[in-house]
């Protein structure tokens, strides 16, 4: 199923239902499994990481250069809410304990 995101103008259903999807495929869940998923990755710091991960791979993998391109904006997106600024490690650990 090709991707709704269109790199020109935002729209949060769209940006919603491809990350369901790129979860979907990238751990090979049905749909209402992949969006459990995706709630679960948005709760914490490493979860939010690990979804970055996830979609970086599958923009990695992909061979369709306007599907790409509707990866890396879902990228840039989630980058702009906070999604990739997870750092682990003992510096991590210090933060939190100040927090």
């Amino acid at each position: 199923m090709r991707l709704q995101t269109d790199p020109s103008c935002f729209s949060i259903t769209a940006f919603l239902a491809d990350q369901v999807a790129l979860v979907s495929r990238q751990e090979k869940l049905p749909p209402g499994a992949a969006l459990l998923r995706l709630q679960e990755l948005s709760h914490t710091p490493e979860g939010r990481a690990t979804l970055m991960r996830l979609i970086e791979s599958a923009a990695e993998r992909e061979q369709n250069a306007d599907e790409a391109a509707k990866i890396s904006a879902i990228c840039r997106e989630l980058s702009a809410w906070g999604y990739g600024g997870f750092v682990s490690g003992p510096r991590h650990e210090s933060h939190r304990a100040a927090a």
